[in-house]
């Protein structure tokens, strides 16, 4: 007798240890494992320092751990270092395809041919083509990430600040858009594709500084996390910086803790009653819901992308109401059947307004101008005569080079209008490393505003060829060619004397030059 007690005490015991084995695993299968690197370069060697990228990684790093991640951290990296930090982390997405992703930089970055870059600490980089070699891809990256087969990849690139290099064209700045995202992942910018991004005054840049308050906020889901983020960022500048966020996944995900969500016990009233249904409320906002009618009538907070879920509730019709923490409010009037289940969802996203613009004060009307007296004494300002030129201008460009030599000619083939033919030379570069020479001829067509052919604002559309040779200490010549289009405008005055400034483009990168210098006037025929 004892010995069978002892036994079926001995079963219950193991059927109980297994049972909760069992429920352990399920709910430790349940919660995804994470995994993150984290990178900051900030001392570079060849180009200008970034004081908070070190500090961003550090503070990013420490609350990602906070949220349960494992975290790779890697600050003042070189090109080797950032390879093998992203195939750690490849390595160890790939063990669950139920594991998160998270990648974030701060640092230098630039993009070249729609593609974009993430500078090494002591990148040498003397021109454009040697991005592919001394530079990481962040395709390369997005790529190795995407094989990993894992749910979810969140990348945070704080990297658009403006090109540091000066070979760097003008039209190059902050980052291009994604060209291939990979599914499943979520990819944020600090900015506008193409645009600058701050890098702070405090200790942490713009971007992250906001991002770690959201990230530190429990129950948010990663869709809102960005959300919140992107109107902190948007409102705290002034909406001059905007982050830009590429969403390829769509489902629900929380990178720290879940929101706990429990419904009044009043909610499950219907269990006295046998005509009963269920009812699950859905909301992508967060906001408070109240559910009147039959013999409910409670309120309770619902957090982003959060569910209500109600198993039993009495047949009949309710009011539903969902009131956001911005003022907006949605109603819904639903009836419920016996058996019957109804879901709710409530879409409402909202969207950062523009700032309302200041009308402007009316202009004052300007007394008119009294015409100047012609006179013997100044036949060029004649109607009737048609002025060529020839001359020399000097200039620098906001890209390369930055000293340029200017021939010009002109032919008038009426009173107010001219062809300008000219010859652009460049002699020096915007890296005093880096000889540079190019030849740029020209044609443009020209006008007067106001009409005066003496002189006065011109303003003209042309198109050249470009021809530039870069001379690198480390990997000698490689040459270029473009055709151009140009905008110029400029002033001429003392009939000779000539100020002007010139927007050109081949189409994917713009150029600026100023030039000053003297044209000779005479008379044509």
């Amino acid at each position: 007798m004892i010995k069978q007690y002892i036994k079926k005490a001995v079963f219950c015991f193991l059927f109980i240890f297994i049972i909760n084995f069992i429920l352990f695993a399920q709910s430790d299968t349940n919660t995804p494992q994470k995994f993150a690197l984290v990178i900051g370069n900030g001392a570079y060697t060849n180009l200008s320092r970034l004081s908070n990228p070190v500090n961003d990684a550090n503070d990013m790093a420490a609350i990602l751990r906070e949220m349960g991640f494992t975290v790779d951290r890697v600050l003042n990296a070189n090109l080797n270092q950032m390879d093998n930090a992203i195939i750690r982390l490849k390595n160890r997405l790939s063990v669950s395809s139920d594991s998160y992703g998270f990648f974030f930089y701060a640092g230098h970055g630039v993009q070249s041919g729609g593609e974009n870059y993430l500078i090494p600490v002591d990148a040498n980089i003397p021109g454009e083509n040697f991005l592919r070699s001394r530079a990481l891809s962040v395709q390369a990256m997005l790529d190795e990430l995407n094989d990993a087969g894992n749910i979810l990849n969140v990348v945070v690139l704080d990297a658009c600040r403006d090109n540091p290099f000066g070979w760097a064209r003008s039209g190059s700045r902050g980052l291009a858009m994604v060209s291939r995202q990979p599914a499943d992942s979520i990819i944020v910018y600090a900015t506008s594709a193409g645009e600058q991004a701050s890098d702070g005054i405090g200790r942490n840049g713009l971007f992250t500084s906001q991002l770690l308050q959201n990230l530190r906020t429990p129950g948010l889901e990663v869709h809102e996390v960005f959300r919140r983020t992107g109107a902190d960022v948007s409102e705290a500048s002034n909406r001059r910086q905007i982050p830009a966020v590429y969403n390829q996944f769509f489902g629900i995900a929380y990178l720290g803790s879940r929101p706990v969500t429990r419904p009044p016990v009043v909610f499950e009233s219907g269990a006295a009653s046998i005509a009963t249904g269920k009812l699950l409320i859905n909301t992508i906002t967060a906001g408070t819901i109240s559910i009147t009618g039959a013999d409910i009538n409670e309120i309770t907070e619902l957090p982003a992308w959060g569910s209500l879920p109600i198993e039993r509730i009495n047949s009949g019709t309710y009011q539903v109401v969902m009131r956001y923490n911005d003022g907006r409010t949605e109603e819904r009037r639903v009836e419920i059947g016996r058996l019957q289940e109804v879901v709710l969802d409530f879409s409402y996203r909202p969207v950062p307004l523009p700032e309302p613009r200041q009308p402007r004060p009316p202009r004052e009307p300007k007394p008119p101008k009294e015409p100047k007296p012609v006179t013997e004494k100044q036949p060029v300002n004649s109607a009737d005569t048609r002025l060529n030129s020839i001359g020399m201008t000097l200039g620098s460009s906001f890209s390369a080079p930055w000293l340029i030599v200017t021939l010009h000619g002109s032919i008038a083939p009426s009173n107010y209008t001219f062809f300008d033919l000219g010859l652009d030379i460049g002699t020096r570069s915007g890296d005093l490393q880096t000889d540079h020479f190019s030849l740029c001829p020209f044609i443009r067509y020209s006008l007067f505003l106001p009409f005066n052919a003496g002189g006065g604002w011109y303003v003209g559309i042309g198109t050249g060829f470009l021809y530039a040779k870069y001379n690198y200490p480390d990997v000698g010549e490689i040459s270029d060619t473009f055709l151009m289009a140009d905008i110029s405008s400029g002033f001429v005055f003392k009939n000779g004397i000539n100020v002007s400034y010139t927007f050109r483009t081949d189409f994917e990168y713009v150029y600026n030059k100023v030039t000053f210098g003297y044209l000779y006037r005479f008379q044509g025929k």
